[in-house]
C-alpha cells in the first residue's frame, strides 16, 4: 500500500488534445500517462447509508511508456482508482466539485 498517494502522480497537459492528464511517478507503472473519462458515482440508497459505494470510471492510456498492454492489470486499475478517489476528495475539500446528473 502506498503511504501517500499524492506522491504517486503528477498532473500533466496533453497539448495536442488540450486534456489534463496524469503521469504515474515510481513503481511498476512509472512514466505511464493516462486520462480519465466519464466518472459515475452512485447515489446512496438512503441518506443515512454509511457503506461503501463502488464507482465506475473510464480511462485512456495516453502514453504506456513502453509497457505492453498485458501489464495494465488489476494492480493498475486499483492504483488509478485510488488516485481518482484522492482527486475527488481534494476537489470536495476545496469545494471545486460539480455534480452533473444524467437525469
Amino acid at each position: 500500500m502506498v503511504e501517500n498517494i499524492r506522491d504517486c502522480y503528477t498532473f500533466v497537459s496533453d497539448n495536442k488534445e488540450n486534456w489534463q492528464c496524469i503521469a504515474i511517478n515510481g513503481g511498476k507503472f512509472n512514466g505511464v500517462i493516462y486520462k480519465y473519462g466519464k466518472v459515475e458515482i452512485p447515489k446512496p440508497p438512503s441518506e443515512d447509508y454509511e457503506g461503501e459505494l463502488p464507482f465506475r470510471f473510464n480511462y485512456d492510456i495516453v502514453d504506456p511508456n513502453g509497457l505492453e498492454r498485458e501489464s495494465f492489470d488489476e494492480e493498475f486499475f486499483t492504483l488509478i482508482g485510488d488516485i481518482l478517489v484522492d482527486i475527488i476528495e481534494e476537489q470536495i475539500e476545496g469545494d471545486n466539485l460539480e455534480y452533473k446528473s444524467d437525469d
